[in-house]
């Protein structure tokens, strides 16, 4: 299992145990199987979401190791049914108001991004969208560390306007750990519409300076290939590309295609572990 898997199977674990699916007396056996692996993984440095905290807060992970490299914790993780259910309904508490939070934030994070498109929209008669959402191939196992290295040398290059990215007017970034795609981040690109139209061409150029970056150890997805565009045109909610300042449908689509980076409905998008004081969104 990678460090993405690992993490992911250790939190829905403990939602199982919190949730009472569990005998507390049976919980131990399964939340030791994970030992080895958590303590492997386990970096003080990094900030975790409530139920991993707990884990490793309980298994005693999070506190001093012994030569051997085990950890030292009482015979017994609870000492009574109350003692277990009084730890499940707090670290249950705790991870609804995590989540809340975090999609709070996401409100407010959409927000920003239409605010950003209308007033580029009234600026400009066209703008051109580019969504790419990069990530790393699903053998490669990167920790939450590489991945956030990555980012900065990328948009160290937007930043500077560089290549593909000389004449982007704005653009946005939104940070999210999944169980499928790991750790991936969605990209909002506006161009010029009036003077740049080759959408299709600067998204795989995007695509094509990630893959550099990660020296071909990631990956990554365009919406912008033919067959995607179809799809959304027939279905009428084509929202990238060339947008019309005066066509009300490309604009509502392209407020819904924006909306992804930051929509508050999205499940189990959120990341399980981060850098201390690393943003999410940009």
């Amino acid at each position: 299992m990678n460090c993405n898997e690992v993490l992911i199977q250790i939190e829905d674990l403990m939602l199982s145990i919190c949730s009472g699916k569990y005998h507390w007396k049976e919980a131990e056996y399964e939340l030791e199987d994970y030992r080895e692996v958590a303590t492997n993984i386990y970096d003080p440095e990094l900030e975790y979401s409530p139920m991993l905290q707990g884990y490793f807060d309980l298994m005693s992970i999070s506190r001093s190791l012994d030569l051997h490299g085990r950890t030292k914790r009482d015979s017994s993780l609870f000492r009574s049914r109350t003692d277990f259910i009084d730890f499940c309904d707090g670290l249950l508490d705790e991870h609804e108001r995590f989540i809340n939070r975090h999609k709070r934030q996401r409100k407010r994070n959409f927000k920003v991004l239409k605010d950003n498109f209308e007033e580029l929209l009234d600026q400009h008669c066209k703008l051109l969208l580019v969504r790419v959402d990069v990530s790393y191939l699903s053998h490669v196992d990167k920790d939450i560390r590489h991945f956030d290295a990555d980012l900065t040398t990328f948009r160290r290059l937007i930043h500077l306007r560089q290549d593909c990215f000389e004449h982007v007017l704005d653009y946005s970034w939104a940070i999210e750990q999944g169980r499928d795609k790991g750790y991936h981040c969605h990209f909002l690109f506006i161009y010029n519409g009036s003077i740049h139209r080759r959408d299709g061409y600067y998204a795989e150029e995007i695509g094509k300076t990630w893959m550099n970056i990660t020296q071909n150890n990631g990956f990554y997805f365009s919406c912008h290939r033919k067959g995607h565009k179809d799809s959304y045109r027939r279905q009428g909610i084509l929202g990238i590309g060339m947008i019309h300042r005066n066509n009300n449908d490309e604009v509502k689509n392209a407020l819904n295609a924006i909306s992804y980076l930051a929509r508050a409905e999205k499940k189990d998008q959120y990341l399980r572990e981060k850098i201390k004081g690393m943003r999410c969104f940009g």
